[in-house]
């Protein structure tokens, strides 16, 4: 391979990309097209060259090894997965800073192939063949990109928000190509920090000069919804969907609208619409299924739970929970079908799980559902201890692994599991009347007889336990609700009154300032929460707080 091509593009460039210095990773399942790609490297001058087969091996190189600088991968690989799916993980994960190129390579054209890519911003899109000119070309570009955003980059993954807005104003006082890059960022950072009216004003400035800019304007919509206008929010996503149907993350957010506003069916069509044009984004149907057990859908929670595993196999995005709750729902649907589906499942976690501790578990739910569909007793009651051993070892279990263990406690007929468990989760889900009727719907004769009373008195015990605290509270003594709220989480560690210590952290934390012992409490109370119900709309709140608490105080305004 000629060398010409490429010293003379780069020396043409000025100040171009520093091949030699760069690490790169080339994921190509292809013998020859990996050769071709390493080749074409070396030629420009790279010297750190590693390489992957598979999702599986770029993801270990990706995670063991140095940070990569560019990423040549190509879009279809031969384990199953692909280069669209590698991406959301690296990205939704951070394995990577926001300074690396990632370049996605392909040779299918297809709408729903790019498309999908697309929508997660690859820094470029490549068909095959790639002449060595359009690839020295693209990194050279990108390359300047990523140089000139690197500072505000870095302080935006590192969440110092208000040094990336400074970074950003810097960089656009100083003259820059990539001006409405830096703007994009500066509205990211002041959503970041909490300055609603702030980034709303930004992203309305840019919108007069670019009035039909699809990203600024889903910004001052997502602005709308965190001051709580959402019907503003809704007006302004539906016209983005309207005009730019191929922008899915502004339907992502009127999903959200409509699941605030209360509408679930409607979050259920968008989020099943945008499924329909990129199955592949596994965010999406998890957010699903929480609306169709919310609504009772069970129907549309098992296609979600479908197509999650299906595309989401080996993903570190499917979690122990969601084996779990599937094969739940698939062992209630009963039938033939469900039957071959749990057989699916089951080989998924032997192919991709089999040995991971926190899978442990799920891999014995799962052994219990098959073993009760199939009507063998002796097997599904050996699965059952194995889940209840399992259980034991969990440091955090869930609340759908919780629930799981129920529904087969229920099944084998263990009345005192089920009615120690029930009320445990009654207690820990005081106030969410979703979740209590989910365990009302697991319990059934003299067991759910029963339960009735344990319900009333667990919901009771935990009112009372809260009672002092909050009265304390509410005669302003704050900080010593704080203490006691502190004690009975740590006496009681049960989900409502955990939930309600974070509050009162939060609270007094507004009010008087930097505390190191409570915001060390306050980490472990979301760590807590995040393991026990990951979906809790409170959770989103206290995070969103704590995010706020550690932003700079705004400038006072001299008094006239």
């Amino acid at each position: 391979m000629a060398a010409t091509p490429y010293t003379s593009v780069q020396s043409g460039s000025g100040q171009g990309c520093p091949f030699e210095r760069l690490r790169y990773l080339v994921i190509e399942d292809s013998n020859t097209m990996r050769l071709w790609l390493r080749n074409a490297l070396a030629e420009m001058g790279g010297k750190k060259i590693d390489q992957a087969v598979s999702y599986t091996d770029a993801l270990f190189r990706i995670r063991n090894r140095e940070p990569f600088d560019v990423v040549l991968c190509d879009y279809l690989l031969s384990d199953s997965r692909d280069g669209q799916q590698l991406l959301e993980e690296v990205r939704r994960t951070r394995l990577l800073p926001s300074t690396s190129i990632w370049l996605m390579i392909t040779g299918e054209n297809s709408y729903e192939q790019v498309f999908s890519a697309a929508e997660l911003a690859p820094d470029d899109y490549l068909l095959k063949p790639v002449s060595p000119k359009i690839l020295l070309d693209r990194l050279d570009k990108a390359w300047a990109r990523k140089q000139a955003m690197k500072a505000a980059m870095a302080h935006h993954d590192e969440g110092r928000h208000q040094a990336c807005i400074e970074a950003c104003r810097d960089a656009l006082a100083g003259g820059t190509p990539y001006a409405l890059d830096f703007q994009r960022l500066i509205g990211e950072a002041q959503l970041g920090l909490g300055h609603y009216k702030e980034a709303h004003a930004h992203y309305e400035a840019i919108l007069r000069d670019r009035p039909r800019l699809p990203w600024a304007r889903l910004g001052a919509a997502r602005a709308y919804f965190m001051l709580d206008r959402h019907d503003e929010a809704q007006e302004l996503l539906e016209q983005i969907a309207l005009e730019s149907p191929d922008y899915l993350h502004a339907q992502d957010w009127l999903a959200k609208v409509h699941e605030k506003k209360g509408d679930l069916e409607s979050t259920k069509q968008i989020l099943n619409e945008l499924i329909a044009k990129n199955p592949k984004a596994l965010h999406r149907h998890r957010e699903i299924v929480r609306a169709a057990v919310a609504t009772g859908d069970e129907a549309t929670a098992m296609k979600a739970y479908e197509l999650m595993h299906t595309h989401g196999r080996g993903s570190s995005f499917v979690k122990p929970a969601d084996f779990c709750a599937y094969a739940g729902i698939l062992l209630k649907a009963g039938g033939a079908e469900a039957g071959e589906k749990l057989n699916a499942l089951s080989r998924q976690m032997t192919d991709f799980h089999f040995g991971k501790p926190e899978f442990g578990f799920a891999g014995a739910a799962l052994k219990f559902a098959k073993a009760s569909a199939q009507g063998d007793r002796d097997n599904a009651l050996r699965a059952y201890k194995a889940m209840q051993v399992a259980m034991g070892e969990l440091h955090d279990a869930d609340n759908e692994q919780r629930m799981a263990l129920l529904q087969a406690a229920m099944a084998v007929q263990d009345e005192a599991a089920a009615l120690g468990l029930a009320r445990e989760l009654y207690a820990d889900f005081h106030g969410n009347d979703q979740m209590l009727d989910r365990i009302d719907g697991l319990l059934s004769g003299a067991v759910g007889e029963k339960a009735r009373y344990l319900k009333d008195e667990a919901l009771q015990q935990v009112e009372n336990l809260n009672r002092k605290a909050i009265s304390i509270a509410k005669s302003g003594r704050l900080r010593e609700a704080v203490d006691e709220f502190i004690r009975l989480a740590e006496q009681h560690p049960v989900l409502a009154i955990v939930l309600n210590a974070a509050v009162a952290i939060i609270k007094w934390l507004e009010g008087n300032g930097e505390d190191p012992y409570l915001a060390n409490k306050l980490e472990q109370y979301i760590h807590f929460i995040q393991k026990r119900d990951p979906d809790n709309p409170k959770l989103a709140r206290i995070i969103e707080a704590r995010q706020l608490l550690s932003r700079p105080a705004a400038p006072q305004t001299p008094a006239a």
